[in-house]
């Protein structure tokens, strides 16, 4: 007989089950507490849908500036408090911006949960659909573990057996208080649902994660342990499948012109999804948009002087351009478009091609291999920036000659995307001296303080605060 459980039970618009409906054919939610909600395929697949309706609302540039603020990209912000205290790196529990982002990435986790304690309960599940749905929920809970952990953490290698803490890594819909993980063990988990990913699901998957989205999470997560021949592994996955292509214009983000944000871009992996049609009218980007485009006094968010020295440093890198524009005493993005362009419904991808080549060329060189190869991913992303051949790395560079070249445009070409504080802290524990903003790569500050909920349980340890500045 199956059993009764209390799940969360979501009134969602008709969302078929086996057809691959965009992200927004959910309408809002409206959240109650039921027993046995769930008792069909279809309730399955709204549950699952509302897994990536929480990451959408999460990931429209909420955690990424998060990640960034706490980077050498940016400048201070206008006038936003909250945001202030992650770029000075002075966060505390009562901060109401982080507290929130990190409740919504555990969100999505426990609806994960939820759907994976419930898959096995429900009748009628083909064992086809049940391995994707599984998979499927077990690739959000990862991204989500791994954002929050890259945020609210210090990194591999920052202890030489990675036995600091991490994070509390949920496994099950349980609201138990639980105390932190270690690094390694939440490096662990992460890999797990990954691996398990990248082996169940299909190789299309319409608008929801596929095994390709899978393998470019586990290359990334892998070259942040210096896994660096895991890391070529994964990449060759996506490189080589043949689906996806660089985006031949810099509108990386589809997002410069109403009709770029209704096309679909080449060398999105995986995206947060924005829709505008007669039917649904949703963005999943405000998070940029709020902050990076400008109001009559400036933009919230905005570029340090230091990063628009770096793209100033060749007078032909077509980013500067295409990307910063230097307005009322601000480097102010271009990035994400503008009010002017009508920049309302680009879709947000979470990991792109370039993203993918650049790790796989730094990883080659390494780990001694094929510099030939590492050498044309470098310059796949030059040619766009630059110009064909007007900067490319010439073929007798050597493993260092490529390294640096790759950690330069990984920095330029991710601006605004929350990964900059991954390369940060991966060579600040390789042992190079890194600072930021004049402070070291791993001062407590540089690990934001979790919300004050979490400190109910005598299991949780805290992140010291401030002591950066």
């Amino acid at each position: 007989m199956k059993k009764s459980i209390i799940y969360l039970s979501f009134i969602l618009a008709a969302a078929g089950f086996t057809g691959c409906k965009k992200w927004l054919d959910v309408g809002p939610e409206n959240v109650v507490l039921q027993e046995d909600a769930l008792k069909t395929p279809e309730d399955l697949q709204k549950l699952l849908i509302s897994c990536y309706d929480v990451v959408g609302n999460t990931m429209d540039g909420r955690v990424q500036n998060l990640a960034e603020l706490l980077t050498d990209n940016m400048a201070r912000p206008l006038n936003n408090l909250e945001l202030t205290s992650v770029y000075d790196r002075e966060v505390n529990f009562f901060n109401t911006t982080t507290n929130n982002v990190y409740t919504d990435l555990y969100r999505a986790v426990f609806r994960c949960n939820s759907l994976l304690e419930s898959v096995d309960l429900i009748d009628g599940l083909s064992s086809t659909d049940r391995l994707r749905i599984e998979s499927e929920a077990r690739f959000i809970r990862a991204l989500c573990h791994y954002w929050t952990l890259k945020i609210w953490a210090q990194p591999w290698g920052y202890t030489s057996d990675n036995s600091h803490l991490g994070i509390i890594i949920r496994e099950n819909a349980a609201a138990t208080p639980l105390g932190r993980s270690t690094v390694a063990e939440s490096y662990a988990s992460i890999i797990a649902d990954l691996e398990f990913a990248f082996a169940n699901l299909p190789a299309s998957n319409g608008a929801y994660a596929n095994r390709y989205a899978a393998a470019a999470m586990l290359s990334q997560v892998l070259f942040q342990k210096n896994d660096y021949n895991g890391a070529v592994t994964y990449a060759n996955e996506v490189i080589n499948s043949g689906l996806y292509s660089l985006e031949p214009t810099l509108d990386v983000f589809h997002a410069m012109t109403p009709e770029a944000q209704a096309t679909a871009n080449p060398e999105a992996i995986f995206s947060v999804v924005s829709t505008n049609t007669s039917a649904i009218v949703d963005t999943r980007n405000e998070g940029f948009r709020d902050n990076y485009f400008p109001g009559s006094t400036g933009a919230q968010l905005s570029y340090s002087q230091e990063l628009f020295t770096i793209f100033s440093q060749s007078g032909v890198d077509g980013r500067k351009t295409a990307w910063i524009d230097e307005a009322s005493g601000q480097y102010q993005s271009l990035k994400f478009g503008s009010n002017s362009a009508g920049s309302f419904f680009f879709s947000i991808p979470l990991i792109r091609l370039s993203h993918i080549k650049l790790i796989r060329a730094e990883a080659i060189a390494e780990a001694g291999g094929d510099l030939a190869t590492a050498i044309e991913d470098i310059n796949d992303i030059r040619d766009r920036a630059f110009g064909v051949g007007i900067f490319d790395v010439p073929s007798t560079a050597t493993s260092n000659d490529v390294i640096l070249a790759a950690r330069e445009e990984f920095r330029k070409e991710t601006i605004s995307e929350g990964l900059r504080i991954d390369q940060i802290r991966r060579l600040g524990a390789k042992g190079l001296n890194i600072t930021v903003r004049n402070a070291p790569w791993n001062c407590p500050g540089m690990a934001i303080q979790f919300p004050n909920g979490e400190f109910s349980s005598s299991l949780f340890v805290g992140n010291p605060e401030g002591e950066c500045n």
